[in-house]
């Protein structure tokens, strides 16, 4: 059985359209024209295995006719909302980093988590398609997307703690897992989710988490002294300043012409 088989996440081609078609309808305020044409270039190498897909970042890249850095970006922001997976493959031979195997998820996020850490040897090839890929050796990367994170509430989810270790940015679970345990760290990274959308949805943590750290650094030490009445809010308004500094930072960083004040 070819090794893309058994990441397959839907039965025919029917259901892989049906979810392209109702991922980009429920999404249609997140995505771009570049993240719809991103999503619809992975669907068209993902028909063989209904739902899942083996691309280069330069092959996404050239499908796109977007540079890699834009096809990554895209790629990450189908992952934030939810609407894929990243599963990180490794070579064999040397051990670097191989392409991604990427699955297109159900709307409705069915698909199971309890085999995110699991992982088996795969050998790929120097240039993966949806036929012609070798078996390379997998790791799943395990990903909360907004959507699940909104819906998520303390009495009726279970995180396993290593699962969110490697989903969340490491200097954020770094600063949380001082004070919370999983299930706290799982419920504040949404707020922090939601502070960050309402202020600027394009806006990557990962790329600058320094702001964030500190807003949160600062709102532990208030509620230690009693200066804070009820952390969730007060965490929601720090987070919004801290998108607001960090958009103003990547501004200067990068130069490019956009008010950020606008991004809705």
């Amino acid at each position: 059985m070819h090794y893309l088989a058994e990441y397959q996440t839907f039965n025919s081609t029917q259901e892989l359209n049906d979810a392209i078609y109702t991922h980009i309808k429920r999404n249609t305020y997140d995505l771009n024209e570049t993240d719809r044409v991103t999503l619809k270039a992975i669907a068209r190498y993902a028909v063989k295995f209904a739902g899942v897909a083996h691309l280069k970042a330069a092959t996404l890249a050239n499908l796109i006719a977007k540079s890699e850095k834009t096809a990554r970006r895209a790629l990450a922001k189908l992952a934030e909302l939810g609407i894929v997976k990243k599963i990180a493959t490794t070579r064999k031979v040397n051990g670097g980093k191989g392409a991604n195997i990427i699955q297109i998820l159900p709307p409705s996020s069915d698909l199971p988590t309890s085999d995110q850490s699991s992982m088996s040897s795969r050998q790929e090839d120097e240039t993966p398609t949806e036929s012609s890929a070798e078996p390379s050796e997998i790791k799943s990367e395990p990903l909360f997307s907004i959507n699940q994170l909104k819906r998520a509430t303390l009495l009726d989810t279970y995180i396993p703690s290593e699962a969110l270790k490697r989903s969340l940015p490491s200097d954020i679970y770094t600063a949380m897992s001082r004070y919370f345990n999983a299930d706290a760290i799982y419920k504040y990274y949404g707020i922090l989710l939601r502070a960050k959308r309402s202020i600027n949805r394009h806006f990557m943590i990962e790329d600058y988490t320094e702001p964030f750290v500190v807003a949160f650094h600062n709102a532990i030490m208030k509620s230690k002294q009693g200066k804070v009445r009820k952390l969730d809010d007060y965490l929601f308004v720090a987070w919004q300043q801290a998108t607001a500094e960090a958009s103003r930072e990547i501004y200067k960083r990068t130069n490019e012409e956009y008010d950020w004040l606008q991004l809705d």
